[in-house]
């Protein structure tokens, strides 16, 4: 597998995934990602109720865990214990829309192959349980519309915590049962990064190894937060110089946050930030190397970005802008080169205006403008207009979508775009905002 710099990233040989499955069964934990607990995976999820299935289901009897039927894969393959009705459970981390598809596909799969017929009786309905931390619209909407509603049971979960307590509590259909993993993020506990690197996988371990003392704790923390978001993999190339965040490292693959520790060069961070394009795209983003005032730790949220630069390569002499350089700079096709930080929500967004007067004036122009100018006023008016970047902003930033604006709205973000903020967190939270928008 390789990224579009071409470099390649590391597979674990047996022996490694046998170290790494026994770290992770040892060393689970709990994290704090915006003011949630959650489990650090869904592996972890899927392990605890494992681990707890005949406290949490005593009515249950847990044949199979990750049962595959042609290519269908269930978390847990049951039937309760009175009369051995088929029972499927599916364990989310987080919400998933498509949810109710997937228990439908499953149920298909386990009545044509009709597994473990000692254990199951199949003249009994599928019950088909989903259970996550919420649930999309989409999932109840679906349910309704299915001619098997009556056998979906949707049950939401909460992780919840007792003021001055350190035991985590799993909470569902109203009863409380301990989680005895550490939690990672508390405020004012203190990361024990000796303790933490232990839990590390075998390639982010090289990586972290490798890292000079002074970035070590702020990599921990930082991958931490990374880690938790849904649906991420941690990728880390052969030669342990970089660590990658994403669905995966392909070019049509979704990315969220890339490490690199250069032998001779700074270690650097990039972050897949929201950017002007050209296209309808409603999910306009670019990778964005970010360039620290002088003697800033490239991991830690307090540090000051003075630039911000969009590159697909790392950050050098040649595409990092000097201090006499102007506030901005695009590129011909009008995406952003680079942009002073405190100045970056105005230049990614510059092809944009509230002011309705100037766009009907425009608008007017196109009208009565030749065939041969019109298709690119046209155009030009609808960028100003439409600017999916500005949405996707608005969205993120404030909740605020195209149906739903008005005027304080507008009136916020005149100001906000001129003082973007500068402290590394802002950009870090920015960029986990996007990844969880773009992912849905």
């Amino acid at each position: 597998m390789s990224d579009l710099t071409g470099e390649n990233f590391t597979h674990l040989t047996e022996a490694e995934k046998k170290q790494d499955e026994k770290v992770a069964k040892s060393t689970r934990n709990l994290v704090l990602i915006n003011d949630k607990i959650k489990f650090q995976s869904e592996e972890d999820l899927e392990n605890y109720i494992e681990e707890n299935f005949n406290q949490i289901f005593p009515d249950l009897v847990l044949i199979k865990r990750q049962h595959t039927i042609n290519t269908q894969r269930c978390d847990l393959l049951c039937s309760t214990k009175l009369v051995k009705q088929p029972v499927i459970i599916e364990l989310k981390n987080e919400e998933d829309r498509g949810l109710i598809s997937q228990l439908t596909r499953y149920r298909k799969a386990l009545l044509i192959e009709k597994p473990f017929t000692e254990q199951i009786d199949y003249s009994l309905p599928v019950k088909l349980i989903a259970i996550a931390p919420t649930f999309h619209e989409d999932n109840y909407t679906d349910k309704e519309a299915s001619k098997f509603e009556n056998d979906f049971c949707l049950w939401e979960f909460s992780i919840d915590i007792e003021e001055n307590q350190e035991i985590a509590q799993f909470n569902l259909s109203g009863k409380i049962y301990d989680i005895p993993y550490p939690i990672f993020g508390l405020p004012g506990k203190i990361l024990n990064s000796e303790s933490y690197s232990k839990s590390l996988p075998t390639f982010a371990w090289e990586f972290y190894s490798r890292l000079d003392q002074k970035y070590k704790k702020d990599f921990l923390a930082l991958r931490n937060l990374l880690i938790g978001q849904p649906k991420i993999k941690e990728m880390v190339t052969t030669s342990y110089k970089k660590v990658l965040y994403g669905t995966g490292a392909g070019k049509n693959h979704k990315k969220l946050a890339e490490i690199t520790n250069t032998s001779g060069k700074d270690v650097c961070l990039f972050l897949w930030l929201p950017t002007f394009v050209h296209t309808k795209s409603d999910q306009p983003v670019a990778r964005f190397g970010l360039v620290l005032k002088s003697s800033s730790n490239p991991l830690s949220n307090d540090s000051i970005v003075e630039w911000l630069v969009s590159t697909k390569e790392t950050l050098n002499s040649k595409n990092t802008p000097d201090i006499n350089s102007e506030v901005a700079a695009y590129n011909r096709d009008g995406t952003l080169k680079w942009s002073r930080a405190n100045l970056y929500l105005a230049n990614v967004t510059f092809r944009y205006t509230q002011d309705l007067a100037k766009l009907e004036e425009w608008k007017r122009v196109v009208q009565t403008s030749n065939k041969k100018s019109k298709k690119g006023l046209k155009q030009i008016v609808n960028s100003y207009q439409n600017n999916p970047t500005f949405w996707l902003l608005m969205y993120v930033l404030k909740g605020v979508t195209p149906e739903t604006i008005n005027d304080e709205d507008r009136a916020w973000w005149e100001s906000y775009k001129t003082q973007t903020p500068t402290y590394l967190g802002w950009y870090i939270d920015l960029a986990i905002k996007t990844w969880n928008y773009r992912i849905k």
